[in-house]
C-alpha cells in the first residue's frame, strides 16, 4: 500500500525545485531560442513575399514596355512601307511622264524626218522614173 509520509512531500519539494532550475536554466532559453528563430523566419518569408512581388511587378512592367515597343515598331514600320509605297506611286508616275513626253519627241522626229523623207522622195520621183524607164525600154528618154 501507499503511505503518505514526509518522505513524499520532501519528492514533491525537489521535483518542483528541480522544475523551477529547469525552467530557468533550459527551458526559456529554448524557448526563447525558438521565438527568436521564428521571428527571423517570419521576417525572412516577408522579405521573401516582398521581393517575389517586386519581381512580379518588374516583370509585368517589362511585358507592357516589350508590348508597346513591339506596336510602336509595328505602326512605325507600317507607316514607312506606306511612305515607300508613295514614294513607289511618284516615282513611277514621274517616269510615266518623262516617258510619255519623251516618246512625243520622238514621234515628232519620227514624222519630221518621214515628211523631209517624203519631199525628198518626191523631188526625185521624177528622175526616178525617167531612170526605171530607160533600164526597161533599155535606151534614153
Amino acid at each position: 500500500m501507499i503511505t503518505i509520509d514526509y518522505s513524499i512531500i520532501a519528492e514533491i519539494v525537489g521535483y518542483l525545485i528541480l522544475l523551477v532550475i529547469l525552467n530557468t536554466i533550459l527551458y526559456k532559453p529554448i524557448r526563447r531560442l525558438l521565438e527568436e528563430r521564428a521571428s527571423r523566419m517570419s521576417s525572412i518569408q516577408g522579405d521573401v513575399e516582398k521581393y517575389e512581388r517586386n519581381a512580379e511587378q518588374l516583370l509585368k512592367d517589362f511585358e507592357m514596355k516589350l508590348a508597346e515597343a513591339r506596336a510602336s515598331g509595328q505602326n512605325e514600320m507600317e507607316q514607312l512601307k506606306q511612305e515607300a509605297r508613295e514614294e513607289e506611286h511618284q516615282i513611277l508616275e514621274a517616269s510615266n511622264k518623262e516617258s510619255a513626253a519623251r516618246k512625243q519627241e520622238l514621234m515628232a522626229e519620227l514624222t519630221s524626218e518621214i515628211d523631209a523623207a517624203r519631199k525628198d522622195l518626191t523631188a526625185k520621183i521624177e528622175a526616178f522614173a525617167v531612170d526605171i524607164s530607160q533600164k526597161l525600154l533599155g535606151r534614153a528618154i
